[in-house]
């Protein structure tokens, strides 16, 4: 188990970032933003009248077993059942370079991108969630019309809801659900028949 007494799945864009092979450079931009989750038990203890006499709060420690249900519950971990539908599985590309900020939507998302290709893409093998980790992919993209055009250039990938048909491409995060999480990339432009593998990690 890991000890989350204070600060629990903190992370910076190195933890909770695109991880992009071949065409994608390694360095990208960092949000600088952390996060904290957290949970507490406390205990009050009263006496026969009811009245208060100790009171205590303490952080907890969620455990391995923990971490795998939360993980489990939030990205898709396969099948076909109507779970899985609703859970975290997809990557979308855009060509946006608007900073990513807290307040950023599938809708805004989509809006700030002008690829009208299938831009999203299900991990077709399923998310891998272990050792406290989900990985979604790697996905592979084509350009040339069929992820998105020629010489189109990725600026940003989204992390999305998955497809209601397993493993189907589609257009738009906001077709399928909410966006989980945004990063801004290296400008990536493909050319014809060009591929790029992306790979999400969340830690």
């Amino acid at each position: 188990g890991r000890d989350w007494s204070s600060d629990v799945c903190s992370s910076d864009l190195t933890l909770m970032g695109v991880l992009a092979m071949m065409v994608i450079p390694g360095s990208f931009d960092s949000l600088n933003d952390e996060f904290t989750v957290y949970g507490a038990a406390t205990l009050v203890q009263s006496d026969a009248n009811g009245q208060e006499i100790f009171s205590q709060t303490v952080h907890n420690r969620v455990v391995d077993t923990g971490e795998e249900f939360l993980l489990d519950a939030v990205f898709e971990d396969g099948g076909t059942d109507v779970a899985d539908d609703v859970q975290i599985g997809a990557i979308c590309i855009s060509d946006d370079n608007t900073a990513v900020v807290e307040g950023l939507t599938a809708a805004t998302f989509d809006t700030n991108n002008s690829f009208t290709e299938t831009n999203c893409k299900e991990d077709t093998d399923n998310v891998t969630t272990s050792s406290g980790t989900a990985v979604i992919g790697p996905i592979t993209f084509t350009c040339g019309g069929t992820n998105c055009a020629n010489d189109d250039t990725i600026n940003q990938i989204g992390i999305c809801q998955s497809d209601t048909t397993d493993d189907t491409d589609f257009n738009n995060c906001a077709t399928e659900g909410i966006l989980f999480a945004a990063v801004i990339t290296s400008a990536t432009t493909l050319a014809a028949s060009e591929t790029v593998d992306i790979t999400y990690t969340f830690d």
